[in-house]
C-alpha cells in the first residue's frame, strides 16, 4: 500500500468515485469485499494543504467497525504509523453510504 507523503490535486484523480462525501472532502474510488473484511480506496482532503488529497487505503470489518489495515499519504500516518483522521473518514463515509456503495 502506497505511504509515501505525496497529495494529489484532484485533476490528478483517475476515474469516477464511487461516492463522494457530503462535504465533498472524502472521495471513495474503490471497494473490495473479501470475506467479512472490505477494502476500500480513496482520496481525503489535507486540512493543511486545502484542494490537496492524501491516498488512502483501508481493509475493514464491518462487523467490529475496525480498521484492520491500511495506510494513507499523510504526514501522520508516515511519522506515527497509526490509523488517521483520513483513515478513520473514510470508513465514516463508507458506514455512511454502506447501503448506496454497496447496491454498486
Amino acid at each position: 500500500m502506497e505511504s509515501n507523503g505525496k497529495t494529489y490535486r484532484l485533476d490528478e484523480i483517475l476515474g469516477k468515485p464511487i461516492v463522494i462525501s457530503s462535504d465533498k472532502k472524502t472521495r471513495i474510488y474503490g471497494l473490495n469485499v473479501k470475506g467479512r473484511e472490505v477494502a476500500i480506496s480513496a482520496y481525503s482532503e489535507s486540512e493543511s494543504s486545502k484542494g490537496y488529497f492524501h491516498r488512502v487505503e483501508i481493509e475493514y470489518l464491518p462487523a467490529s467497525m475496525y480498521l484492520i489495515n491500511g495506510s494513507c499519504t499523510c504526514e501522520s500516518f508516515q511519522y506515527y504509523g497509526m490509523p488517521c483522521k483520513h483513515m478513520l473518514k473514510v470508513r465514516n463515509v463508507y458506514i455512511k453510504n454502506r447501503d448506496k456503495i454497496n447496491k454498486y
